[in-house]
C-alpha cells in the first residue's frame, strides 16, 4: 500500500491510500480531477472517502466526489454546508462508531477545532492501524497498536511570536492559529504519550506555509521517536507497511 500526498496545507488537503486494486481518499480539499489522475482514472478501485470537517481546504470538492459515485463519510454538517442532502453516496457518521469501506475499516473520534471535526483510525491488512489527526488544538486519547501516524504539525510558538513581533501577522491571526491547530510541541507530546513500538512511519501534515519549519520539525520528531519521519509535501509517495522498518 502506498500513500500519495495531493495536498497538505491551507490551499487544499487530500491524501490517497492505494494499492493496485483499491483506494481510500482522505479529505476532499483538492479538485477531484487530480484524484482521478492519481488512481490512474480507475474510479472503480476507489472504495470510498473520508472527510474530517467542513472547512474548504478539507471539503471543497465533496460534491464532485459524491457526484462521481464515491461513497463519502463525514459529519452531517460537512454535507449540509455544501447543500448535499439525502444523497445516496453521502454517508453521515457518528464519533465512536466503526465503518467498513471495502477492505478499509474506519473509526471516527472527536477532536477540538473551531467547527465540528473528527480524526480517524483507519485499518487495513497491508498497513495495519493508521492514526489520522488534523485541525485540532489537542488530542485527549491514546491508541494502542499503531503502525502509521499522520499528525498535524501546523506551527511553532516561537515562529508565531517572531512573526507577531515583526508585524507580519496580527494578534487575532496568531490567536486563531493557536486556538484551532496543533503545534509541533503538542504533536510531540501526543507522540510521547502513545506506544510507538510498532510504528513504521510518522507523517507530519498540514504544516503552515508561514508558521512552520519543515526541516526542523522533521528533525525534532526523528530525534524524539527514532522513527522514519516525513513532511507531507505535495506530490510525494510513501510506502506503508505494518512491519516497523
Amino acid at each position: 500500500m502506498k500513500l500519495d500526498i495531493l495536498g497538505s496545507n491551507s490551499a487544499g488537503n487530500c491524501y490517497v491510500l492505494q494499492n493496485a486494486d483499491e483506494a481510500l481518499i482522505i479529505e476532499a480539499g483538492i479538485d477531484f480531477r487530480n484524484v482521478k489522475k492519481t488512481v490512474g482514472f480507475n474510479l472503480s478501485k476507489i472504495s470510498g472517502a473520508v472527510i474530517t470537517h467542513q472547512h474548504g481546504d478539507h471539503s471543497k470538492f465533496v460534491a464532485s466526489f459524491v457526484k462521481n459515485g464515491i461513497v463519502t463519510l463525514a459529519l452531517e454538517d460537512v454535507f449540509s454546508s455544501h447543500d448535499i442532502f439525502n444523497h445516496p453516496y453521502a454517508k453521515s457518521i457518528q464519533t465512536g462508531k466503526g465503518y467498513k469501506i471495502g477492505n478499509f475499516y474506519v473509526q471516527a473520534f472527536g477532536v477540538k477545532h473551531d467547527v465540528p471535526c473528527v480524526g480517524y483510525l483507519i485499518r487495513h491488512a497491508e498497513f495495519g492501524k493508521l492514526l489520522f489527526v488534523t485541525d485540532t488544538v489537542s488530542l485527549d486519547y491514546t491508541f494502542s497498536g499503531l503502525n502509521q501516524i499522520m499528525i498535524e504539525a501546523n506551527y511553532a510558538d516561537d515562529i508565531l511570536d517572531a512573526r507577531l513581533e515583526r508585524g507580519s501577522i496580527t494578534v487575532g491571526q496568531r490567536n486563531r492559529v493557536i486556538e484551532s491547530h496543533l503545534s509541533i510541541d503538542t504533536a510531540k507530546e501526543i507522540l510521547k504519550r502513545n506506544d510507538l513500538s510498532d510504528v513504521d512511519n510518522i507523517i507530519l501534515i498540514h504544516l503552515s506555509d508561514g508558521n512552520s519549519n519543515e526541516a526542523r520539525f522533521v528533525r525534532e520528531v526523528k530525534e524524539l521517536t527514532g522513527k522514519r519521519v516525513f513532511a507531507a509535501d505535495k506530490g510525494i509517495e510513501i510506502e506503508l507497511s505494518n512491519t516497523p522498518y
